[in-house]
């Protein structure tokens, strides 16, 4: 495989990413209750993009792909197929199989592809460094689409680190709001997901 295969990857998810950015800027013009309506979906479909694109590169990777810079990624073993990267992720080098991958957090990341991708890989690094932006967007994202109590301890936990109160702002009104920065958290996420993916794929 090529290394145009990862830029194909980054480009179909950053047309995406520009795209909701600019439905995000379209409804700054709407009332603050129909804003915080778009500012959640636009995140929900933006994490999925998000999570799908982290998965489809360590797959590519794992099944012959090289960096964007060229280099080719440390493997422990190597498929001849996406959908073959995908069965080494869930079998390969473990007592019991898994039936799963999980792609929303460093850890589990991780936990995915650490049989078949040598520890020391780029890819792995940088899942590593970008660990707490990572987890800080799975909040917000479970925050909308889970009721759970896990979800809306977690979704306060954070508010509490950034408001530095235990504030009942909701997950619309945070990613809209930009009382602690510049951007608002909904800008932050889409521009950041462009960084994640580009680190990601660079080697």
């Amino acid at each position: 495989m090529t290394t145009s295969n990862l830029s194909i990857t980054l480009r179909n998810a950053k047309s995406i990413f520009d795209q909701l950015n600019s439905y995000r800027k379209e409804c700054t013009t709407l009332s603050a209750k129909h804003q915080k309506i778009i500012a959640e979906m636009i995140m929900l479909r933006a994490f999925s993009v998000l999570e799908s694109s982290i998965s489809e590169i360590a797959f590519k990777l794992a099944s012959g792909a090289c960096y964007t810079n060229k280099t080719m990624p440390i493997l422990k073993v190597r498929a001849k197929s996406m959908s073959g990267a995908r069965t080494n992720f869930l079998n390969y080098g473990r007592k019991k199989p898994i039936q799963n991958l999980k792609w929303t957090q460093s850890k589990s990341i991780n936990d995915s592809i650490k049989y078949v991708m040598d520890p020391t890989s780029a890819y792995i690094d940088n899942v590593r460094i970008y660990a707490s932006l990572l987890n800080e967007m799975r909040q917000v994202r479970n925050a909308l689409a889970h009721s759970s109590p896990t979800a809306k301890a977690e979704f306060r936990t954070l508010v509490r680190g950034i408001y530095g109160t235990r504030s009942n702002i909701t997950a619309g009104s945070f990613l809209i709001s930009i009382s602690r920065g510049k951007i608002c958290k909904l800008e932050q996420y889409l521009l950041s997901s462009n960084i994640i993916l580009f680190d990601l794929c660079k080697g």
